[in-house]
């Protein structure tokens, strides 16, 4: 009997490294996808982040030196509207959880990539312009401001 459940104990054990390898190999071992993802998957992953309060993705996204006051000035507004009408905020933010991404035009200029988005849902859309460069393999975001 011990030793059909040693069987049983080993055999488990193993199944879980086995299942723990394929999860980490399916997802790419270091747990960041910027480095596998190109300007555009970046650009949509920060807007969705951002829309979303998840500021620390969105951080992990972007140039945060060049993209400090805005992510902060994000956060700030966020906390005070959350703070203003927390039932609101609320029905706003799973709004906001499903709003339409659209890339409109890339524009290659150097090592930079230059953007250009809408941003909205139900049909009411807001042109971005998003700036993109290359830090240590992974693009980053540099700077966004509405587009012109």
């Amino acid at each position: 009997m011990k030793a059909i459940l040693k069987k049983t104990f080993v055999g488990g054990i193993a199944l879980g490294a086995v299942a723990a390898f394929v999860f980490l190999v399916g997802n790419g071992c270091n747990g960041s996808r910027s480095a596998e993802m190109g300007p555009a998957e970046v650009v949509e992953a920060f807007n969705r982040a951002v829309t979303a309060g998840d500021f620390d993705k969105a951080s992990e996204l972007c140039d945060t030196v060049a993209m400090k006051d805005y992510i902060d000035g994000r956060k700030e507004e966020w906390a005070m509207k959350e703070k203003q009408d927390s039932g609101a905020f609320r029905i706003a933010s799973q709004m906001l959880s499903e709003v339409e991404f659209t890339i409109d035009d890339i524009v290659k200029e150097g090592e930079e990539r230059h953007m250009f988005c809408s941003i909205g849902f139900d049909g009411n859309k807001k042109g971005k312009l998003i700036i993109l460069k290359k830090e240590e393999g992974e693009w980053k975001v540099k700077e966004t401001a509405d587009r012109p």
